[in-house]
């Protein structure tokens, strides 16, 4: 992941960012945001002054109208500002959770989908993606959230700082000194709990993700037959239990960092507090200082330790929010794959699709072994090729590489003699209709299945006409299955699914739906006995005449409906030709297909004489 690089910017250009994006999603929050921000050092000054100026009238013995109109302009525009203050900073919070959960969750997810499929198995790039979403789904604790909240906080509590260090000045440095001394210390703290978090990161990603994969696993009605059968239901638990326990040992440690910062801050309040009232105190008795001043000085102190506690928590909870922003933004900048550009166009693709492999290498990103090994081929447009060989051998490899998904570290791949580099990746992927072995089924109705569309941009004739062709309309009619009807249970309760061959058929359709000149299997057909291979691939070899077929499969009986097969081992092909001749030789294909046929023959026999004892009873 050359492209992949972690952020490490600085509060201020993580806020300069925040303001720049959130003006794009809406400007209002800016707008709220700053007038709370007034509002907010405003009413300090009126709750610092207001007793002051109450005193003071009180001592001048000023008439009661007087005292009346100056105390009651003041206390009405306190009202109006709380009132201002409180609308709008509801207002903010309104509009800027809005942004986080749909402007960035949004790109997140666009993000995921845009970039180098490579990227996607790439381990690294699930952790960051992790962490991404861990800044943007924790609620108020997500990275933009604190962002919003403390930022205003932050200038509010500047501005009061320098406010309250001007009246304590008149008062003795010293006390503003032993305020800022006690407050260092209290940062001090926060900073090693900060430390603590970012270090703890990376290990609570990954026992989350070890969490939740397992959570999952056990809803997944798939997985529930071997839970209930293996009695699977304690070791899971105990997974669960254990993937838990590392997460709150994790969170052990950095509680405990949380609770020397809050016992060192409350020590140290009680120091600093003590000591400048009692110093207070003393002036004011040494008729030093009036009472008036006194009430200034006292509100004065209190406030001034409060926003000097408040800005510590602030750096504290926007270093911590700093890291999540980092996050955030390291995954937005992974750059979208470049699908649109390309030298040239490819070439008579109606007539046809031929693909050449020269001495094409490959291995994965951090590795010096190859994948695949120095590999030749050329498929004739419309010749339908099986590539068989033992798990490992490079055949899923293959296929990527054919699709542009991976670039080859050598070599080249041609399309109908373009090299697949010049091309744009978007009209590579037109090129190819493939049903992989990891099944996509999505909770979404049966014909936005099919045409994998929204159902005002798709043919519902044609989605029924590639249904009848898969051979799946009398199974449907026969469990009233419509093309309205939702699959799986996910969002609906009456959900439906699938048995083994009706998915193979039903993504055969899907398939044939999108009228690629080429078609790719990948292993479709693992999943099932040799005789529902059988059907299924019967339909395959019906179904897709005139085009460019290329079938992976480890059953080698399902290959005889290829033009020719390609053996790989250790991504190079060891043997090619046709099913007979392949047989004829003697090589390892033959050895392999002797020995899957014994298997397979028993197996057949064995389902013939289960059959044949149900006919008899």
């Amino acid at each position: 992941m050359d492209e992949i690089r972690q952020r490490n910017d600085n509060m201020v250009q993580n806020a300069w960012y925040l303001a720049k994006e959130s003006w794009k999603w809406d400007k209002r929050i800016l707008l709220f945001l700053g007038i709370t921000t007034l509002t907010g050092i405003a009413l300090p000054v009126f709750g610092i002054y207001l007793p002051k100026v109450a005193v003071d009238l009180l001592l001048q013995r000023a008439d009661a109208m007087r005292v009346l109109q100056v105390l009651g302009s003041m206390v009405g525009c306190m009202l109006i500002l709380q009132g201002v203050h409180g609308d709008l900073s509801k207002r903010a919070y309104l509009h800027h959770n809005g942004c986080r959960n749909t402007f960035f969750i949004q790109r997140l997810f666009l993000v995921s989908l845009q970039c180098k499929y490579s990227y996607t198995e790439d381990s690294d790039f699930y952790k960051l993606y992790r962490r991404a979403i861990n800044a943007v789904r924790s609620g108020d604790a997500s990275g933009p959230s604190v962002f919003f909240d403390q930022i205003p906080r932050l200038v509010t509590g500047v501005a009061c700082f320098f406010l309250y260090s001007g009246i304590l000045a008149r008062l003795h440095i010293l006390v503003i000194v032993l305020l800022l001394l006690t407050s260092l210390v209290t940062y001090f703290f926060r900073y090693r709990e900060n430390i603590c978090y970012e270090r703890t990161r990376d290990a609570y990603a990954v026992a989350e993700k070890r969490l939740y994969y397992t959570i999952g696993g056990c809803r997944n009605s798939r997985t529930g037959k071997d839970v209930r059968v293996y009695s699977m239901k304690n070791w899971l638990i105990g997974q669960i239990q254990r993937f838990q326990g590392e997460e709150r040992e994790i969170l052990k440690i950095r509680r405990r960092k949380g609770y020397e910062t809050h016992l060192v801050g409350c020590g140290l309040n009680f120091l600093r507090d003590g000591f400048a009232y009692a110093y207070l105190i003393v002036q004011t008795l040494q008729g030093k200082i009036g009472v008036g001043d006194f009430m200034l000085f006292f509100g004065a102190i209190t406030g001034f330790s409060a926003w000097i506690t408040g800005l510590v928590d602030q750096m504290s909870m926007l270093k911590t929010a700093n890291v999540k922003m980092n996050d955030l933004r390291s995954f937005l900048d992974i750059p979208a794959e470049d699908a649109d550009s390309g030298e040239c166009e490819l070439q008579n693709v109606s007539e046809g699709v031929e693909i050449a492999f020269e001495h094409v290498s490959f291995a994965y990103p951090g590795s010096d072994k190859e994948v695949i090994s120095d590999l030749s081929f050329h498929i004739r447009k419309g010749e339908h090729v099986a590539l068989v060989g033992l798990n490992g051998a490079g055949k899923s490899t293959l296929l990527k590489l054919m699709m542009g998904m991976y670039e080859p570290s050598g070599g080249k791949i041609l399309l109908n003699g373009t090299d697949i580099t010049k091309l744009r990746k978007r009209d590579i992927y037109r090129l190819y209709s493939a049903v992989f072995q990891e099944t996509m089924i999505l909770p979404a109705m049966i014909d936005e299945n099919i045409a994998l569309k929204p159902k005002r941009d798709l043919d519902r004739k044609r989605v029924e006409q590639m249904l009848s062709l898969a051979g799946l309309d009398e199974d449907f009619a026969q469990r009233n299955i419509t093309l309205d009807s939702y699959m799986t249970d996910r969002l609906v309760e009456d959900g439906i699914y699938l048995s083994g061959g009706q998915e193979q058929k039903f993504l055969l359709a899907r398939a044939l739906y999108k009228d690629a000149p080429v078609l790719l299997l990948d292993e479709p057909t693992a999943a099932l006995d040799p005789l529902a291979e059988q059907e299924v691939y019967e339909s395959y070899q019906k179904l897709c005449q005139n085009r460019t077929a290329l079938f992976i499969s480890h059953r080698l009986a399902s290959t005889q409906f290829s033009d020719w097969i390609m053996f790989l081992q250790d991504g190079r092909i060891i043997e090619q030709g046709s099913h007979q001749e392949l047989l004829e030789k003697g090589g390892e294909y033959a050895k392999l297909y002797e020995l899957q046929s014994y298997y397979y023959n028993q197996a057949e026999d064995a389902q013939m004489r289960e059959e044949a004892g149900y006919a008899g009873e």
